[in-house]
């Protein structure tokens, strides 16, 4: 009897012990941001895509959405494209580049020449929003190149 009480008090001692041991974290959720587009024949590839929000002193208090994407093409590794939403509100949405809702710019550097493509016309689109995230779609066109099919995955700025 003795033998059987001292083993449950072992087994209950064992079970306490090792139960204090077992850690539950949250699960955290990560991405792996991306942006590609079409450039003419060219594929642009990032290798970094960074967020971020600027907060203007408009009399609307609006905050801006930037999305810059940093080249991961061994030819032209300083070569990057920005896309920002002028009112940026964390919502899905179409913004238009002619109406002024919206603007992208393509830096294409050759050595140590930049060249700065400002689109003309075009749409950024915003396709879902999530707690972690923001996908989207982009395609515009500057006065010498159209960049086409592109698409962006970021974490929350």
């Amino acid at each position: 009897m003795k033998k059987g009480i001292f083993s449950v008090i072992i087994l209950l001692s064992c079970c306490v012990i090792f139960s204090g041991c077992i850690k539950t974290s949250p699960i955290v959720f990560t991405i792996n941001p991306s942006m590609t587009a079409n450039i003419g024949s060219y594929d642009f590839i990032a290798s970094s895509v960074v967020p971020s929000t600027l907060d203007t002193q408009m009399h609307d208090s609006t905050t801006t959405l930037i999305i810059t994407g940093y080249s991961s093409d061994p030819l032209y590794p300083k070569d990057k494209i920005v896309l920002s939403i002028t009112k940026y509100k964390a919502v899905t949405g179409t913004w238009s580049i002619v109406q002024g809702q919206a603007t992208a710019t393509y830096y294409h550097t050759i050595s140590a020449t930049t060249s700065v493509n400002y689109a003309l016309g075009g749409i950024v689109s915003i396709s879902n929003v999530t707690s972690t995230s923001l996908i989207g779609y982009f395609s515009f066109n500057t006065d010498s190149l159209a960049i086409t099919h592109g698409s962006f995955n970021v974490g929350l700025p």
